[in-house]
């Protein structure tokens, strides 16, 4: 993989989905156009999205329905927030580039932002290039932005390890970005289940156990429920790998809601690989959840 001083070249074209641009765009089309017309909910707009970033033949067509749950509106930015699957640190990292590439070309990033939330007083916001550049959960959300949203913008964050104190200030920080203009995109995938996870706290029956330690975490996110969320993972240790993230999101979520601004969050699709490969001894599982924002909160 190359790089360059001012855009970050993709790391898994090819890998967790097409790098050829025909392909690629073509086969997103092709998500969307199977995901259905959204119906529109009159006075709500998507604010937010989780969705997940496993290779496009297993989560693909759960992000794009969930993705297209935002189609209509005319945003002009997308905050994106991954976890980071190689770099430890703690709280949320921009980089030095300029922009991602994909194979559909490029994503410019606003860079004015960025640069303006790392050189602020926030303890838990800050730059660290390195941990963007590997990083396939961050990635795959972007071909989807580009063809649904050609002409949007990017502020993108990797996430580390975060506590409620980090969450807080993080979220306090962020909150102005949590406006009507911008698509936030959480990027998370759910349990990874198996030993090769290190993670079976079950044996039998697993898909429907399975789905249940599931729901317990998106009935929380639903409700809005930071503390409840937080509390259900340590409790279950369910290896959510966008768990932080997800926090940051629900954190800002209750900062605002505090305010007035009322949310609507809704799960969109729940799927696992395990239901397309048929093996459940090595499973990973994906949820779409859209937040809906009520106009003029």
């Amino acid at each position: 993989m190359r790089t360059s001083a001012s855009i970050r070249e993709p790391a898994v074209a090819g890998q967790f989905y097409e790098s050829d641009p025909k392909a690629l765009r073509s086969g997103i089309e092709e998500m969307f156009a199977s995901a259905g017309s959204p119906q529109r909910k009159p006075g709500r707009i998507v604010q937010a999205v989780i969705v997940p970033h496993a290779g496009y033949v297993y989560s693909g067509r759960t992000a794009a329905r969930t993705i297209r749950t935002a189609e209509g509106t005319a945003y002009r930015k997308a905050v994106v927030i991954s976890p980071s699957h190689t770099f430890p640190f703690e709280g949320i990292v921009a980089s030095s580039f300029k922009s991602y590439r994909t194979p559909l070309g490029t994503m410019d990033i606003d860079t004015e932002t960025v640069e303006r939330l790392v050189k602020s007083k926030n303890n838990y916001i800050s730059e660290m290039t390195e941990a963007h550049i590997p990083e396939h959960s961050l990635e795959v959300e972007l071909p989807f932005l580009q063809v649904m949203f050609p002409d949007i913008k990017l502020i993108p964050f990797v996430c580390g390890h975060i506590e409620p104190d980090s969450a807080a200030e993080i979220a306090e920080s962020l909150s102005g970005l949590l406006v009507p203009g911008n698509l936030w995109v959480i990027s998370s995938d759910f349990t990874h289940f198996g030993r090769s996870f290190g993670y079976k706290p079950f044996s039998d029956d697993i898909p429907a156990k399975l789905k249940e330690l599931d729901m317990g975490a998106v009935d929380r996110i639903v409700n809005l429920d930071f503390n409840g969320f937080s509390g259900y993972v340590e409790k279950t240790k369910a290896t959510i790998c966008g768990a932080n993230p997800i926090r940051i999101l629900l954190k800002t979520l209750e900062l605002l809601s505090g305010k007035g601004t009322v949310f609507e969050p809704e799960l969109v699709e729940y799927t696992t690989s395990g239901e397309l490969t048929g093996d459940y001894s090595h499973c990973v599982s994906y949820a779409g959840i859209s937040i809906h924002r009520k106009t003029g909160t």
